[in-house]
Formats: C-alpha cells, structure tokens, sequence
C-alpha cells in the first residue's frame, strides 16, 4: 500500500476495516475508550486510564490479525491519515453514508 492522494489511502483503510465488527472495536478502542478512561481517572480513580486505554487499544489492534486477517502495519505508516480515515469512517458510520463508501470497494476500485 503506497497511496499517493488521501482518497487512495482512505480505500485501503475502508478495505482493511470491512468488517462490521472490526469498526465498531475500533470505535470503542480508538475513540470511546480514551473519554472513558479520562473520565474514570476524574471519577473513580487517577490510574484507571492506565488500564482502560491499553486494554480497549490492544483489542482494537488484535482485530486485524483475527478479524480481518490482515496487518494494521499499511495504517501505521501514516498516522495522521489513519486518524482522519478513523474519524471519517465513525462520522460516515453514525450517519449512514458508509454504504456508499464500501460500494465503492465492491465496484473494483480496491
């Protein structure tokens, strides 16, 4: 995977995120968990994020192995593409214009 626009990137990523499953751990572990985990640290105590961050961050990368069958090392090599794609994937998830983006992966433009 050597993208050279955003666009070209954000297909590989929705390609390596096709699952149902994979987004929605994803989700939890990439976005939820860190406002859960700051939240537990003010409410319950200071180290909570310590376990709950690292925990909902390793089941989300364990899903590309056992999920997806794939290796989130393409993802890795541009962090700031992969939190954009991660919030655009959430944002077109929530309000129901993935469809439309993983159509465009089934009509052969992986």
């Amino acid at each position: 995977m050597n993208p050279q626009t955003f666009d070209e990137y954000w297909l590989g990523y929705l390609a390596g995120h096709s699952k149902p499953s994979t987004r929605f751990i994803h989700y939890i572990g990439l976005f939820f968990a860190p406002l859960a985990g700051i939240a537990a640290s003010f409410l319950v105590v200071w180290w909570a994020f310590l376990i709950i961050i690292p925990f909902f961050y390793l089941a989300a990368l364990f899903t590309h192995p056992l999920l997806e069958h794939n290796s989130n090392k393409p993802f890795a090599d541009r962090p700031l593409w992969s939190a954009i794609a991660l919030l655009r994937m959430l944002v077109l998830d929530l309000t129901g214009g993935l469809g439309r983006q993983l159509r465009r992966l089934d009509e052969g433009v992986r």
